[in-house]
């Protein structure tokens, strides 16, 4: 074989493998640092009550939560990108991805920041006096505490 065709399809292999390794840059969420951005103008109150988890992910990302239900949106959610195969179950969820966890109290989702933290609403119904007391705080895990099963992430809401 030709070097300049070997050359050629080296990189064109090269390219490939980057492209579509894990973690790839391909993995982002439209709209991520603008819904951060709001989420993060929240903290430290509380809004949305003690179990306002699905209306602070929808209020951060200018999503309606009505389409998903007022009750137990996260878990609707959940299901719905579960069955059409979008949650990824790694740990490294990217900048603005939606990150599920459940717990004998029920379903729970958080916007993950990129760095290993997430931003949380609902943080007092989940566990009553955690962290600064409020109901919208920065989490360094997908839940706050004993009893809580990470389900995994996904790049942005169903349609």
């Amino acid at each position: 074989m030709n070097a300049r065709i070997c050359g050629v399809l080296s990189a064109n292999l090269l390219a490939a493998a980057l492209l579509f390794a894990p973690g790839a840059a391909a993995d982002t969420i439209p709209g991520a640092d603008a819904a951060i951005g709001k989420a993060e103008s929240a903290l430290g109150t509380d809004q949305f009550g003690p179990w306002g988890c699905e209306a602070f992910v929808a209020y951060a990302f200018g999503v309606s939560q009505a389409q998903y239900g007022w009750d137990g949106a996260a878990e609707t959610m959940y299901q719905t990108l579960l069955q059409r195969g979008q949650i990824h179950t790694d740990m490294d969820a990217p900048r603005g991805a939606l990150v599920f966890s459940k717990s004998p109290y029920g379903a729970h989702i958080d916007i993950a920041r990129g760095d290993g933290t997430y931003i949380s609403g609902g943080v007092q119904g989940l566990k009553r006096g955690y962290g600064d007391g409020h109901n919208i705080q920065i989490l360094p895990t997908p839940h706050v505490g004993s009893g809580w099963v990470y389900r995994g992430w996904s790049l942005g809401y169903p349609e």
